[in-house]
């Protein structure tokens, strides 16, 4: 067995799909696409389109180290490219919203083995639809659902370890999200934030497997703690994301090889900036930046993301 093929079944024994979920998943970069604009629109019943286009570096280290496969590799990745959100709300207490991106990503190996490679294309695409249920003045509560689809099967020997731009699996999930205004008011806001979501990726056959065998991606629980504060049109979010994967394994013929469950945890914050006319569109919306930073001891995974988001209403 060559170093190459020893990386990837370490890997994919050890830690299957260890980057389980591609940008279009990301909660925290997600936080983009929902930002409320209601202080800028008029109180109507009308039926309102959103779109958002958020521009993005994201930039991800591990360290990958086992004596008895004589593996010790560095992988690093860069992805840049942007991610693209349209939600429809046909009432306040209902809507729907479809997600993808399109990406740029080079992984770069070092160490015992070697790799350079890289793809652009489309990362998968998740449709989501909720439900705001609006208790008293300073309440909200929704729940949503959603589902992923793949927007590429096919995985080359290169991404035996990780995928190129999303994740090659199918997924169906749930979420909520509880907020509560400490101040709300049309001069400023302060908003508390607990979201949750669960995800669930079906298992599929992988490639650099033997015959029969195939990958449990497994399942993804996130929790998001975050505090909004809003003066007349400048808002700014800071929070708290632990992301758990969990029920991972690699089934071969003969046995399944499952792993532990790991935790990542992440901080992030955010600046928008609200427009009764953005320039050039003469549309309500907002352009704001985000930072958010990632880290867990498994695999020693470094985390480094940038955004910049675009978001009318039409």
């Amino acid at each position: 067995m060559n170093i190459f093929i020893k990386v990837c079944f370490f890997v994919l024994c050890a830690s299957p799909r260890v980057h389980a979920i591609s940008l279009v998943y990301n909660l925290k970069i997600r936080r983009a696409f929902n930002y409320p604009i209601s202080p800028l629109l008029k109180k109507d019943k009308k039926a309102l389109w959103v779109a958002s286009a958020v521009p993005i570096v994201y930039k991800r280290d591990r360290h990958i180290v086992d004596p008895a496969f004589g593996i010790d590799v560095v992988d690093k990745r860069l992805t840049s490219g942007s991610l693209f959100n349209v939600r429809y709300i046909p009432r306040p207490t209902w809507w729907a919203e479809l997600s993808t991106g399109f990406e740029h990503e080079h992984a770069q190996v070092s160490g015992t083995s070697i790799i350079d490679a890289s793809r652009t294309g489309f990362d998968d695409i998740v449709f989501s639809v909720g439900h705001n249920f609006f208790i008293k003045k300073n309440t909200q509560f929704v729940l949503y659902a959603l589902g992923g689809v793949p927007s590429r099967l096919k995985v080359t020997p290169n991404e035996a370890q990780d995928t190129l731009v999303g994740t090659r699996f199918f997924s169906v999930g749930v979420g909520s999200e509880f907020s509560y205004s400490f101040i709300n008011s049309l001069p400023q806001s302060l908003v508390v934030i607990f979201q949750n979501r669960f995800l669930h990726f079906f298992n599929r056959r992988w490639p650099i497997l033997p015959p029969g065998s195939s990958i449990q991606p497994g399942n993804v629980t996130d929790l998001l703690f975050a505090i909004d504060y809003r003066h007349k049109k400048n808002a700014f979010e800071i929070g708290y994301n632990p992301t758990i994967f969990s029920n991972q394994a690699v089934i071969l013929p003969t046995q399944t090889i499952g792993t532990h469950a790991f935790v990542r945890q992440s901080g992030f914050a955010s600046y928008s900036r609200l427009f009764e006319k953005l320039p050039l569109l003469h549309r309500p919306g907002l352009i704001g930046t985000g930072l958010l930073v990632s880290r867990a001891h498994h695999l020693d995974i470094k985390i480094v993301s940038i955004w910049v988001n675009f978001t009318t209403v039409f």
